[in-house]
């Protein structure tokens, strides 16, 4: 079961302190502060999965950024495989929680890696103080390889 991306969202100490965000525990550290990593390395394993990225964009005045990959019906966080539909309601719903009037806009990513961070002042890989490239494919091998995940797959047994 998913958590809720708030329950995953770096302390404010954590925000501030790199070392004490890499210290965190693999899910909620790419859930959280590092999606945008993952989302690209995931790009870079499955270079022929049909996936691409997307960002979710909060309105201005409101937290909850976030970058996934996706091949337009299944997508991919830290969390695992989920519908996008899903991904996005739960999204949604738990900003919504904490932040009431939570609105943001899904866009596609269409720049490298370096470019997407420098533009939406997001950490680069090589500004984490470990090999954070590396902590993101280490992780990725512990999903399934996304050729053989389906929709039906997903949803929970009867």
């Amino acid at each position: 079961m998913r958590q809720p991306i708030t329950a995953l969202m770096r302390t404010p100490a954590e925000a501030h302190d790199l070392a004490l965000s890499w210290a965190r525990a693999d899910l909620p550290f790419f859930a959280a502060g590092a999606c945008h990593v993952l989302a690209f390395a995931f790009l870079e394993r499955y270079p022929r999965s049909g996936f691409w990225p997307r960002f979710i964009r909060p309105a201005p005045g409101f937290r909850g950024a976030h970058v996934y990959v996706t091949d337009g019906q299944l997508a991919f966080d830290a969390q695992g495989f989920v519908s996008e539909a899903e991904l996005l309601r739960l999204h949604t719903l738990a900003l919504r929680s904490m932040q009431p009037g939570w609105q943001g806009e899904v866009q596609e990513i269409s720049v490298p890696l370096a470019e997407f961070c420098a533009g939406q002042q997001h950490r680069p890989p090589w500004a984490y103080p470990g090999d954070v490239w590396a902590r993101a494919q280490r992780y990725l091998r512990t999903f399934p390889d996304p050729t053989t995940v389906t929709a039906d797959s997903l949803a929970p047994p009867h």
